[in-house]
């Protein structure tokens, strides 16, 4: 028993002694403890994303709530037409490409993250990094401002019991969240970086859903909406395209 008594005092002795980092990398470091090796799986983060482990710069903090109030729609829509934004969103806010998202009726401050996003290099187009690197924060609350006030296109799309139940409850075995539980249950769009649905093209709408399901795009705070598009068949994502779509703006003949 005196035996035992000292080894465990010993062991607790040793065991209080600082352990020291020999190796490391990405997701595990390395430690020598007397001779002892151990390697450490680290928990991986949600917003492995990049180089930096950051998926966006933005916080929807006191100091961001306060510049999206003061966000000028009539600014906005000078800085539009003086950085050509209309040339792809049109100055309506409705996109004549279908391949490009419509504008008109988004959150203020959707538009105002994927803003400060492609400038910070978070998420991936060489054409909008052009558009925003020169742009200021003020500059793009009053462009998240000018969209926000303009008119959601009318939504045309339908849609099925299956794709309502997506809609409104999601599905729990998979693990899918309901959409309208961030986005609103009439696709209005929620709080904070949850966009407004109705109105998008279904072109855009499906692209969105792949590069996301493919990991292309990584703006996503805790890969929310990666982890939703993964198990979603293409169907599915096709469905809910047509459920929150609008049809692409008529020809001029």
């Amino acid at each position: 028993m005196k035996n035992m008594t000292i080894m465990s005092a010993a062991f607790v002795l040793v065991a209080a002694i600082p352990v020291v980092a020999v190796s490391s990398s990405d997701d595990k470091v390395g430690f020598n403890f007397f001779g002892f090796g151990a390697s450490v799986q680290l928990p991986s983060s949600a917003d492995d994303e990049d180089s930096d482990g950051i998926s966006s710069n933005v916080a929807f903090d006191a100091e961001t709530r306060a510049l999206l109030k003061v966000g000028d729609a009539a600014k906005g829509k000078e800085i539009a037409a003086n950085n050509k934004c209309n040339k792809c969103h049109s100055e309506n806010g409705i996109a004549e490409d279908p391949a490009d998202p419509n504008l008109a009726g988004q959150m203020a401050s959707y538009t105002y993250k994927q803003l400060r996003d492609y400038r910070d290099q978070k998420r991936d187009d060489r054409s909008m990094y052009k558009r925003t690197k020169k742009l200021s924060n003020e500059d793009m609350a009053h462009l998240s401002a000018w969209y926000a006030s303009l008119p959601v296109p009318e939504r045309m799309g339908k849609a099925s019991d299956a794709t309502l139940e997506l809609v409104n409850k999601g599905d729990p075995k998979r693990m899918i969240k309901a959409c309208g539980s961030c986005h609103g249950r009439g696709g209005e769009g929620g709080m904070h970086d949850s966009a407004t649905l109705n109105g998008m093209s279904q072109e855009y709408f499906v692209a969105t859903m792949e590069a996301f399901k493919e990991g292309d795009r990584e703006n996503d705070i805790y890969s929310r909406m990666r982890l939703i598009a993964e198990p979603l068949t293409e169907a599915e994502v096709t469905a809910l395209a047509d459920f929150y779509a609008t049809q692409p703006p008529a020809e001029e003949e």
